[in-house]
């Protein structure tokens, strides 16, 4: 057997990644499941978990390393003879039926495809950009100046069967105009399948995907091209991020269309915001300070409300606590101070 060459590089934040795709795949494995079919499984699910977080280098990698190997294809990943009997056998060895705690297995499952695969996990350094809470106020509001027109009802609908139409062959018409009837409000989803012939129904439906696809990639890119101006004016430096690679060829911009491109995520305006958003901000490294919150002087012929900030000149910044008629529980650095203040108007 053709063992993995050594020195895979990958970035420890894959861990978590593949953690959480063993968690997903023990919770449906049965009992007894044989090793090679569960190492498709898994296989499968290191692949989608690449290219779900731009971490291509590896399987670009993996590709030099086995020059047989299709990277572009899934199932050729899944089904490589060498790396499926590297992880049959570290599987094996895990015994995942046997007893133990099963909060323990998904580590295991991550460590059995690291191994197989030859991959050594590093640390990347901290490349977070801290920006303030406004900005990400501001970035919703771009992204939603697109993508609330582009997916708005019936555009959308209109525009994907016009283009698919235009697309489609001319003896497939018919068919075509029957299954548009059939299309939800955004032509998203068939919601009754009409009688035409299966030829047909095919060709139809692999347009429409291929039109909603690109569709989609258009509204993202519109939309990432609006929020990217506004981070350029908060940080330079983030906005660049967006349309570099992250480890070889996949930038932020792609992987956040992927995501929002995924059949399972609801094709409403909300949800294409919110994935796009948040895409960004994991893939761009993102943080949000929040506003600060002002302090108001003390002075006893004021009046102060539970929560609010207090500057005192001998004990500093504080926080009320709490406030009893005249009096209010400050807690400072060295502790909690009851101060006098303005009973409030009834």
């Amino acid at each position: 057997m053709m063992a993995p060459k050594p020195m895979i590089e990958a970035s420890r934040h894959l861990l978590g990644p593949l953690q959480e795709l063993g968690t997903r795949l023990l919770d449906s494995r049965k009992p007894g499941t044989e090793s090679k079919a569960f190492a498709h499984e898994l296989l499968a699910g290191f692949y989608d978990v690449c290219l779900r977080w731009g971490l291509d280098r590896p399987l670009l990698e993996l590709q030099q390393a086995f020059p047989s190997l299709d990277i572009t294809d899934r199932s050729e990943l899944s089904h490589h003879p060498d790396l499926v009997a590297a992880l049959v056998a570290q599987l094996d060895a895990a015994d995942l039926d046997a007893g133990g705690p099963r909060s323990a297995r998904p580590r295991q499952l991550a460590d059995c495809l690291v191994t197989a695969l030859g991959l050594t996990l590093v640390d990347e350094p901290d490349r977070t950009v801290t920006l303030d809470e406004s900005v990400r106020t501001e970035l919703t509001a771009a992204l939603a100046s697109v993508v609330d027109v582009e997916l708005a009802v019936p555009h959308t609908r209109n525009t994907i069967i016009a283009r698919a139409r235009e697309l489609c062959e001319e003896r497939y018409h018919k068919a075509f105009d029957k299954i548009a009837e059939q299309l939800d409000e955004r032509a998203m989803r068939m919601i009754k399948q009409p009688k035409v012939p299966l030829d047909a129904s095919q060709a139809v439906q692999r347009l429409l995907f291929e039109t909603r696809t690109a569709f989609l990639d258009r509204v993202g890119r519109a939309a990432i091209d609006r929020a990217k101006d506004v981070l350029a004016r908060a940080d330079a430096e983030a906005a660049a991020r967006i349309d570099q690679p992250i480890t070889a060829r996949l930038t932020p911009r792609d992987v956040a269309i992927s995501r929002a491109s995924d059949p399972q995520l609801p094709k409403t305006p909300q949800a294409i915001v919110a994935s796009l958003l948040e895409s960004l901000c994991q893939l761009v490294h993102l943080a949000w300070r929040a506003p600060e919150r002002v302090a108001r002087t003390y002075s006893p012929s004021q009046t102060f409300a539970v929560g609010e900030l207090v500057d005192h000149p001998k004990f500093g910044r504080g926080t009320v606590l709490s406030c009893k008629a005249q009096r209010v529980d400050v807690e400072f650095a060295d502790g909690v101070h009851t101060l006098v203040h303005m009973r409030p108007s009834p």
